[in-house]
């Protein structure tokens, strides 16, 4: 009989920082519905708030090494429904995203095919808003199916009650409140007006040279070939999230919003400073990745920590470090980046 869900002692926590850490008890969901049946499951496990649920661990810090009760939800069923030029695609939370952006290309869809080459579950995907390349889950999520931790209901969010932002969402200004189960998206059979669109520098270059080698002119690329250019570029400047080292969490900050007032006061000083104008004609984005560059940190090393050398953002656990070193690296470098720009970093993965 399959009550939807196995339970371990003394389990060890997956992440993609390869830093130990180890649960007093792991239960992991493999059948959303048997195991909501269970009382005993959604009383004394998913109620309580000190219970962490963990999806791929992509984008969670351990620096306490030993936690009492974590909950992964494994079920991965996925599946569409076809509504004549677009797709109303869904998938469960325990599915690995990036096996569903390939999937969905493959079919020919349209929508997700950015987000290629990201680590992490489909359930994780909405509470960080996730995005590269210019899109975020937001463009394309129709709904989101959730369990209320704390009244032990079942509910359906349309994708405006999720209240997603660059990076944010719902679930993480309500945290330890709501368990994501499924995810829907809108994805379309026709390609956008503006495909194929390359705003960025390293999508050009990798287009240009994935049209030289695969003898397909620009113009004819299909999702399928964006998410292998996007898998490309990935590849060349982050470390490989299925090696055991070196050990990341991809980004490990934000890209600051600053006022424009501040951004022209930065440009002065700095002409070369990249900024990304926003809706709002009053706010920039600045690139964390440029700020931490100019701040003499990339390629630094400190014992088994360290920033890579390829791309600033990303901090690496070469073998050993563990999560208080990580994380006392990342302060020192929110320290340097406020002494040299007076802006804020804000780190992207959850701390724990």
């Amino acid at each position: 009989m399959n009550l939807g869900f196995n339970l371990r002692t003394d389990e060890p926590v997956g992440n993609t920082m390869r830093v130990d850490a180890l649960a007093d008890q792991f239960l992991q969901i493999n059948h959303i519905e048997h195991a909501l049946a269970n009382p005993e499951l959604c009383e004394t496990w998913l109620a309580d708030t000190e219970t962490l649920v963990v999806g791929g661990g992509s984008n969670i810090l351990f620096v306490t090494e030993r936690i009492g009760k974590v909950v992964a939800i494994i079920a991965a069923e996925h599946g569409f429904v076809d509504e004549g030029e677009t797709v109303l695609a869904f998938a469960e939370a325990g599915l690995g995203l990036d096996d569903w952006v390939r999937l969905t290309a493959a079919q020919g869809w349209y929508g997700l095919e950015r987000l290629a080459e990201i680590p992490g579950t489909v359930g994780a995907a909405p509470i960080q808003n996730v995005g590269a390349y210019g899109m975020q889950l937001s463009d394309v999520l129709e709904s989101v199916e959730v369990w209320d931790r704390r009244e032990q209901v079942r509910l359906r969010w349309t994708a405006e009650q999720c209240h997603l932002s660059y990076r944010n969402s719902r679930f993480k200004s309500e945290p330890n409140r709501w368990l994501v189960l499924r995810v829907w998206v809108r994805l379309h059979k026709k390609p956008p007006a503006d495909w194929p669109k390359f705003a960025y520098p390293g999508l050009v270059d990798e287009a240009e040279a994935y049209s030289k080698t695969e003898k397909k002119p620009i113009t004819s690329l299909v999702a399928i070939d964006m998410a292998e250019i996007v898998t490309r570029v990935r590849r060349k400047k982050l470390p490989d999230w299925r090696q055991p080292l070196p050990g990341s969490l991809g980004s490990f900050f934000q890209n600051p919003i600053v006022s424009m007032q501040h951004a022209n006061m930065l440009k002065t000083k700095w002409p070369d400073f990249p900024l990304y104008a926003l809706d709002d004609s009053d706010s920039v984005k600045l690139s964390a990745g440029w700020l931490i560059e100019q701040a003499g940190w990339r390629g630094r090393l400190f014992g088994a920590a360290g920033v890579y050398d390829r791309h600033a953002l990303v901090l690496i656990n070469r073998g050993g470090a563990n999560g208080k070193q990580i994380l006392q690296l990342a302060e020192a470098i929110e320290a340097d980046v406020w002494k040299h720009f007076a802006v804020r970093l804000k780190t992207e993965p959850l701390i724990v």
